[in-house]
């Protein structure tokens, strides 16, 4: 059992609150479909971004999630046209007691296409929390990385991808059913998806992630001596540059130079574990056959591919104890797209800006004044209330003249305008945490630069800035008394 709490904000749409109502089994559809078209009139009149309107197209696809300790800040910022990142976030209601039912938040991330990564959306979390539940992991006592509960999770992850795989493997191969069919089938395969999850049982206070692929999970914790939150990483990000992953590859191709030490691709793909990406996992005769008969993607070149598979689905798993108190820990999950960006130490750095001037439950606490919270998972004002665009005190720079003298701007390889981001650009501006941290991570208050970024439509937004699916995740608060009211 597996269920899902959201409160949404649909800035360019002004629906009254009688037709929220009347349509909460399709919300989340709805909430979809008007992002995605709202990209693509975008993409269509390529209109030039000033703040307020790059500030609507952050609201878009943005909201929040609620547990009864912890609540999640969530934007999506998209670059490919569809967008090839989703995400997730649910509690697991097999107890029916939301204290002792686990969360998860995910965030997929996709590539060559958005197929993997909704499909993942759409099954990979109850699936890992009914293979959870079956194994007896979800009530057992708490040992520290306890390996039956770790290996629950890479089983789950593991046998859903190769379902897929070898299901899809065995249509192309066969082709005994009609040519639509195998298409569709193959299709969830063809592309690939990263799969970053985080898994909390609020009785013991445990946070579990799970990882395949390079998308980044990052927890702020505070350090007393030195008197901030710092950032330890709860992931590692499985790519060529990882020496742990060269050495996994090596080991399980000892006759092949499967990783360009220069690039960190293994065989053309810059991930060494991810969802789908069948060309990097069947033989490569179903991939020609797939390409030949069915239209699929060209097999990769060159006799490359001799002992697949080269990639695995296999989640990374790492544990700690979540913090609360006067310091609560919170985690900053990202997509790839954000970290190209910014650092894990100024990821959190940012995150604790936020909290010096906002709460995490503030959206709540102003959805209780005006009456919303009965329709939670429906709508909230979150993103329909204007926004004042200051920057504080901080300085703001809002033309090219501006940026002159600016050394944290550059011009990279290809002679395209490139930036750093540093604590000396963050604005604190924003009720929703996920477009604080997208925000700093594309200009902050240096606004020429920032709705420049915002400005670049699809296909050409993808050389300036990738999908971004951020959430933020706020431990040790307490939503009961709000929401039962």
């Amino acid at each position: 059992m597996y269920a899902h709490s959201w409160l949404y904000g649909l800035p360019f749409l002004g629906l009254g609150l009688e037709v929220m109502d009347e349509m909460p089994a399709e919300m989340e559809t709805l909430e979809d479909a008007m992002g995605t078209a709202v990209q693509c009139a975008a993409a269509t009149s390529v209109p030039p971004m000033d703040l307020a309107r790059a500030q609507e197209m952050l609201g878009t696809k943005s909201g929040f999630s609620v547990t009864p300790t912890a609540v999640g800040h969530t934007c999506q910022l998209a670059s490919n046209l569809p967008c090839e990142d989703t995400w997730s976030s649910g509690q697991f209601n097999f107890f029916g007691d939301p204290n002792k039912d686990w969360c998860e938040w995910a965030v997929f991330d996709g590539h060559a296409g958005p197929r993997t990564a909704e499909l993942l959306k759409q099954i990979l979390p109850s699936a890992v929390g009914q293979a959870l539940w079956d194994a007896g992991c979800l009530n057992r006592s708490f040992t520290p990385n306890d390996q039956h509960i770790v290996d629950s999770i890479k089983k789950a992850f593991t046998t859903f991808d190769n379902n897929i795989i070898n299901q899809s493997k065995e249509l192309v191969k066969d082709g005994k059913i009609e040519r639509a069919e195998i298409i569709a089938a193959a299709a969830t395969v063809y592309s690939g998806s990263c799969a970053l999850l985080a898994l909390y049982d609020p009785k013991k206070s445990v946070l579990r992630v799970a990882n395949t692929g390079d998308s980044r999970a990052v927890l702020g914790r505070w350090d007393a001596a030195e008197g901030k939150y710092v950032a330890q990483p709860m992931s590692l990000d499985q790519t060529g540059f990882n020496q742990d992953e060269v050495a996994r590859l090596k080991r399980d191709h000892p006759d092949e130079d499967c990783v360009d030490p220069k690039t960190g691709r293994v065989h053309g793909i810059a991930i060494s574990r991810a969802f789908g990406d069948a060309r990097w996992k069947w033989p490569q005769e179903i991939s020609i056959r797939a390409h030949d008969y069915f239209w699929g993607p060209s097999p990769r070149p060159n006799d490359l591919i001799k002992t697949p598979p080269y990639l695995t689905a296999e989640p990374e798993v790492t544990e700690t104890r979540v913090r609360t108190g006067a310091h609560p820990d919170f985690l900053i999950m990202a997509s790839d797209g954000l970290w190209d960006n910014m650092s894990n130490e100024d990821a959190v750095a940012c995150v604790q800006l936020w909290l010096e001037k906002n709460k995490p439950t503030n959206f709540l606490e102003q959805a209780d004044q005006q009456g919303l919270l009965p329709s939670l998972g429906l709508g909230g004002p979150p993103g329909n209330r204007r926004i004042a665009l200051d920057g504080g005190n901080t300085p703001t720079f809002k033309s090219m003249s501006d940026l002159s003298g600016d050394d944290d701007t550059y011009f990279d390889e290809n002679g395209s305008l490139r930036w750093r981001v540093s604590p000396k650009h963050f604005v604190n501006e924003d009720p929703n945490c996920g477009i604080h941290l997208v925000k700093n991570a594309l200009g902050g208050n240096r606004r020429d630069l920032f709705c420049g970024v915002m400005s670049v439509q699809p296909p050409l937004s993808r050389n300036v800035r990738d999908d971004i699916t951020v959430h933020v995740v706020f431990f040790g608060v307490d939503t009961k008394e709000l929401v039962n009211n």
